[in-house]
């Protein structure tokens, strides 16, 4: 059973990311933090984001943590989004 990572944003409604064989994120900056997808080097998910820091990293991490300890039928597992932190859109970007 697929599972999913589910963010809300501001302009984009809420992303359900596939976590598939695994997920990394990545704190590029308070603006921007990318989700890495295990089994594929060509593409990330980039969050546009407000006031990003390492508490909402540790959120995504607990959220995968979550979804990894939990049964299938529990497909979606909701990232807590810290005071202080807005994510306003995401995109699928591929590398070059």
């Amino acid at each position: 059973m697929a599972k999913y990572l589910s963010i809300s944003t501001s302009n984009d409604g809420v992303l359900q990311a596939p976590i598939g064989v695994g997920m990394m994120a990545e704190l590029t900056s308070a603006a921007e933090v990318r989700l890495y997808l295990g089994g594929t080097v060509t593409h990330h998910i980039k969050l546009t984001c407000t006031g990003a820091n390492q508490a909402f990293i540790d959120n995504i991490n607990a959220a995968l943590k979550s979804a990894a300890e939990t049964s299938w039928t529990n497909a979606v597992s909701e990232v807590s989004i810290p005071a202080g932190v807005a994510v306003t859109d995401y995109a699928m970007t591929v590398f070059s």
